[in-house]
């Protein structure tokens, strides 16, 4: 994965949310732009805090670890 495939997930307009499946075998949701920092070659993975006195935790990934994105269905929006 290159840091390019990955920046233009993250900066699609409109935003489409992505599941990144590592080498492990692990998925990550990514379902807003902001849990998502691209880094030189890595990205950091916010979780949602479970609490909302606590933080939350993170994930770094190297982009290496990376195997491939996987584009999710969006929300349905709410009819007026």
């Amino acid at each position: 994965m290159t840091s390019e495939d990955l920046r233009s997930e993250l900066e699609r307009i409109p935003f489409a949310p992505f599941r990144v499946h590592l080498v492990s075998g692990k998925t990550v949701d990514v379902t807003a732009r902001t849990v998502a920092q691209l880094l030189q070659n890595a990205v950091l993975l916010l979780d949602p805090p479970v609490d909302p006195k606590d933080p939350g935790s993170y994930n770094t990934v190297s982009l290496r670890n990376i195997e491939r994105l996987e584009r999710l269905p969006r929300l349905a929006e709410p009819s007026e």
